[in-house]
């Protein structure tokens, strides 16, 4: 028996006794990345390819056109179709988001095969650190700590929400007591980002931050 294969039965065995987690972690294969399912979401112009694994670790990427998606290899590919107005991606799903005479029925099959063959694991996104600020005075914090509250609150409260339902939503700005977000992915013309789904977070952030403020979509 040659000495690598003795040494790769030596790891076998001593990896076998120990938990998964505990076991060493192989990189993904490229050729595993694939699209199990779609997912139809509130906005009936956007379409949710959930992955078999996490391509996202945190954060998200946002593309709505090919210009702001140079470099990456899976959104320009879709974005070569004039039907396709955005590309939204997250943890372990791509939603894709047409326009108002696109259709689905001609598109889903296209879009699936480009996300197959083009999708990749992304790096993480060091800047998304987990953020955690005393908002016991908010009106008493500076202006960039009332910021941070603000993605305090989308984070741990709203982004996941969003993200089952194929979207999401980029804090914009504060100006006076007026929160600022856009949506994205499948919320960005979904009908009820602008009634049910603004007065959920409004509320939420209403709780959490101050009963002044106020949250408006741009």
């Amino acid at each position: 028996m040659k000495i690598s294969e003795v040494l790769a039965r030596k790891a076998e065995q001593k990896n076998a006794g120990k938990p998964p987690e505990d076991r060493p972690r192989k990189p993904v294969d490229k050729k595993v990345l694939k699209v199990i399912r779609t997912r139809e979401t509130p906005n009936p112009k956007a379409l949710q390819f959930v992955l078999n694994t996490q391509i996202l670790e945190n954060g998200y990427r946002s593309f709505t056109n090919k210009e702001s998606s140079v470099g990456d290899a899976l959104a320009p590919a879709l974005l070569d179709h004039d039907e396709i107005t955005s590309v939204y991606i997250m943890k372990n799903f791509v939603t894709v988001t047409v326009g108002n005479e696109a259709d689905w029925h001609h598109l889903k099959t296209p879009v699936w095969s480009i996300i197959d063959e083009k999708v990749h694991v992304y790096p993480s996104d060091t800047a998304a650190e987990k953020i955690d600020i005393d908002v016991s005075d908010f009106h008493a914090l500076p202006h960039e700590k009332k910021l941070e509250a603000v993605e305090m609150v989308l984070d741990r409260s709203i982004r996941f929400q969003l993200s089952q339902d194929g979207g999401g939503v980029d804090l914009k700005g504060l100006e006076g007591n007026e929160v600022q977000i856009h949506y994205q992915g499948a919320c960005g013309d979904c009908p009820s980002s602008l009634t049910g789904t603004l007065q959920h977070i409004e509320r939420l952030i209403k709780q959490q931050l101050d009963s002044d403020l106020t949250v408006k979509s741009v």
